[in-house]
């Protein structure tokens, strides 16, 4: 009789063990599909050699390692434009991706459009791609991106609202690159509502500290008054350089979410300067928290409902800095190396509640 317990106890224990197996395998979320090998990941970052795109670059590669080590990719290849923002050149490399047998394509597009044909010959071959920081038209791609729109109206209309009255001059991103042309059509839009505010300048920086400041330099010696500065991050720091070195300032700008920038606004506001500014981060780590996203979508996972705008994952910046609370922007950056801009990574808990 008792080992008839024993044994009826043994099978229950097994039971028990399998059961609770059973359950657990059946909480984890499958990550690679039978009969679906880990894939190649190609990554076209369209540009580089600015602190934000670096910064990018740096928060792909983090990813790339990342899923490697845990065996979640086989590997991962990241090509860098020679000519920066140069759409047919971008081209190439995605063809030279498709030749050598990638299955994700990850691509900071330099234009809406003209890769749309090089998106097709992928497509055609099985390859998932994926946009990021920019969109394309190209259908059943998924976008991951700003609302560059919604983001630079919201600097755009601090600017004019607190200037109210004045000259104003722009320094664009890159001639073409989707993200710029939403920010451009959005500084239109807001100074279209400020008929009191002239822009008396309007010219590319290339998303470039250094020549975004030749070129603020070379409209102060027009001599016109400058009242505002209206620029997109990565520029900044270059064109606030600008008026330093000509002995003037700006009444307002748009200030780049980063250390160097932060270092002269600390600087002016303990001189009681006439001066404010703004600034919202932009996240150099959308292509990392992009690469999340692809992977589950590699796998064969889908979104939930209302996580997309159409095919695009709209990117929420949930800070805005202005002098109310320079502070908690300075917290953030005062340790931090000059070319640091804030940023970061969608979390991987985080991009996993995205989908079903």
């Amino acid at each position: 009789m008792k080992n008839k317990v024993l044994e009826l106890v043994g099978i229950a224990l097994v039971f028990l063990f399998v059961f609770t197996m059973a359950v657990s395998a059946g909480g984890e979320k499958e990550e690679a599909p039978a009969g679906k090998g880990l894939p190649v990941v190609g990554i076209s970052t369209g540009s580089s050699g600015t602190s934000w795109r670096n910064i990018m670059i740096d928060a792909l590669e983090t990813v790339g390692k990342e899923y490697k080590s845990a065996g979640k990719i086989k590997d991962y290849k990241l090509v860098n434009n020679v000519t920066n923002g140069d759409a047919t050149e971008q081209a190439n490399i995605l063809r030279d991706f498709i030749s050598q047998g990638v299955d994700i394509i990850l691509v900071n597009p330099n234009s809406p459009d003209a890769l749309n044909g090089v998106i097709k010959e992928a497509q055609d071959e099985g390859i998932l791609v994926v946009a990021y920081d920019a969109t394309v038209t190209a259908p059943d791609v998924l976008n991951v991106t700003l609302d560059h729109y919604a983001w630079m109206t919201k600097n755009v209309e601090w600017i004019a609202s607190t200037l109210k009255k004045g000259n104003a001059i722009q320094i664009y991103g890159l001639d073409g690159h989707p993200a710029n042309n939403d920010r451009v059509k959005a500084t239109y839009d807001v100074l279209a509502k400020y008929p009191d505010i002239k822009l008396i300048a309007d010219t590319t920086g290339y998303w470039d500290h250094t020549k975004a400041k030749e070129v603020t330099t070379q409209i102060i010696g027009g001599g016109q008054q400058i009242d505002a500065a209206i620029g997109q991050d990565g520029m900044s720091y270059g064109i606030l350089s600008a008026f330093l070195d000509a002995g003037k300032l700006p009444k307002v700008m748009f200030g780049d979410p980063g250390t160097a920038f932060f270092k002269e606004w600390k600087k002016l506001r303990d001189q009681g300067a006439d001066f404010k500014a703004c600034a919202q981060p932009n996240p150099p780590g959308i292509g990392g928290t992009a690469f999340r996203m692809a992977l589950r979508l590699y796998n064969g996972r889908e979104f939930k409902s209302e996580v997309l705008d159409g095919r695009t994952y709209f990117y929420k910046v949930g800070m805005f800095i202005t002098d109310e609370n320079w502070e908690e922007g300075w917290e953030l950056l005062k340790d931090k190396p000059d070319d640091y801009l804030l940023s970061e990574i969608m979390p991987e808990n985080q991009v996993e509640a995205l989908f079903k």
